[in-house]
């Protein structure tokens, strides 16, 4: 995942210690992605810590009241600070009144701002936990804004984002989990067998449809003296910087092949889906083109372990 052109680390790719983990989360109503009228702070707890509610959480106010690990507030501000505005719309602030803070994604920048919350596209949102350059959030206990991770072990997490759905709403606290891991070194003595194989899950798309194409990807250790434990690193997320290309295949004479998609970033969930969505509405028309309609190649490219990927060119109708 990329947040102003820097890769960050998703949650449930298999996050270690020391890198730049992205904590995102889908805001959904009514089965569509919305922004919530306001996000106060995203906090960070360790998991232990929060077997019961009322260890980070008043009763009364249902606002988080322990002390976080890390606290982000709204990307413009950096942080959030106990003198911080405590609104921070997430729609136009002339819609609104008096708002603070932004959600540009564009606002971060690792080793020069401590991280905030980002917008990444309509009712997606993330923080990033950065492990490289020790710049996470607001510290408590030193009262300093640029301040060191305090999530710096392995193990469980809570994030608790703190938000208005609407305006009329309440706060509310929704909470999360995440894990860091060990950095997953470990030493072989023969080469690794690393296999993948890859299977368009769309067959047949409308012609107007904005829809995600998925790649489901099985990865095989072909080795037969490895650890089972070993083969498990592989099953979770040892597949990266994943791109597709889409094509119109005309069998008509009169056009040539056209590319619509070239290379475009997928998103990699933690199961090596490579996922896309295509906005089919802006499928070029024109005399040299052709329709619309018809066949068009898929065919994506990602790494594995050492090795560039390309899989084979898989085929779907749009009508």
């Amino acid at each position: 995942m990329l947040v102003n052109t820097t890769a960050v680390v998703d949650r449930g790719n298999r996050p270690n210690v020391s890198q730049r983990v992205g904590l995102r989360t889908y805001f959904i109503n009514d089965g569509v992605y919305v922004d919530p009228y306001e996000i106060s702070s995203v906090q960070l707890f360790a998991k232990d810590a929060t077997l019961s509610p009322n260890t980070v959480v008043e009763a009364a106010s249902g606002l988080v009241s322990g002390t976080p690990l890390m606290t982000f507030g709204a990307s413009a501000q950096n942080s959030i600070g106990p003198t911080a505005p405590t609104v921070h719309c997430t729609r136009p602030v002339g819609a609104l009144g008096n708002c603070a803070g932004s959600f540009d994604p564009s606002n971060y920048t690792p080793g020069t701002t401590a991280s905030g919350i980002y917008r990444i596209d309509q009712g997606q949102y993330v923080v990033v936990l950065d492990q490289i350059e020790a710049l996470s959030g607001w510290d408590y206990t030193t009262a300093t804004l640029v301040a060191a991770s305090d999530c710096g072990t392995v193990g469980d997490y809570v994030d608790l984002w703190t938000v208005k759905l609407d305006s009329a709403s309440k706060y509310q606290v929704i909470t999360n989990n995440f894990s860091l891991h060990e950095d997953t070194f470990f030493a072989f003595t023969e080469p690794l067998l690393l296999t993948t194989s890859n299977r368009l899950m769309n067959k047949h798309v409308r012609y107007g449809e904005i829809i995600d194409l998925k790649v489901s990807t099985e990865t095989t250790l072909q080795n037969k003296n490895i650890d089972q434990s070993i083969q498990n690193i592989f099953k979770d997320s040892v597949v990266t910087a994943a791109t597709v290309t889409i094509k119109k295949v005309n069998h008509d004479a009169t056009f040539d092949t056209h590319t619509v998609v070239p290379g475009a970033v997928m998103e990699i969930t933690s199961d090596n889906t490579l996922i896309y969505t295509w906005d089919t509405n802006g499928i070029q028309i024109s005399a040299a083109f052709g329709s619309p309609t018809g066949t068009y190649s898929v065919q994506v490219e990602y790494t594995a372990l050492n090795q560039t990927i390309i899989s084979p060119l898989f085929y779907l109708t749009v009508s």
